[in-house]
């Protein structure tokens, strides 16, 4: 692997990282100072989401795991392979995306669930 491949991927790392590092930062405020306060166009709402999206398989914890590991390694294969090729939004969002996925599946390791907290007002809507 060539010095900046490595050094690209480097910084792919801390950027994934500093963008976990928000998320968790942000759950923990929200879920612990704001929850039930309502801003009016969206409500803090603590949820604990044992499932997928809309609570689907809400009792396949260990599928979802599994899932989730699956699409984050074949994320970094192919972030790894093209990371050269990446415009600067690519790179910002692969971070983001990565780091969602790595903090979501962290939670369902260790807690068994995902935290789900921002309710929109405006439309009768899943959190």
């Amino acid at each position: 692997m060539s010095r900046n491949k490595v050094k690209l991927l480097g910084i792919f790392v801390l950027t994934t990282l500093f963008f976990c590092c928000i998320s968790i930062f942000l759950r923990d405020l929200l879920i612990h100072h704001f929850d039930n306060i309502d801003f009016k166009v969206f409500t803090i709402d603590y949820i604990k989401n044992y499932g997928a999206a809309f609570s689907l398989f809400h009792t396949k914890t260990n599928l979802l795991i599994v899932i989730s590991f699956a699409i984050f390694i074949i994320m970094l294969f192919y972030i790894v392979n093209n990371i050269f090729n990446f415009s600067r939004q690519d790179f910002f969002f692969s971070a983001m995306l990565t780091s969602g996925i790595l903090c979501n599946l962290s939670e369902r390791i260790i807690d068994g669930f995902v935290t789900d907290y921002i309710r929109l007002n405006m439309v009768s809507f899943p959190i």
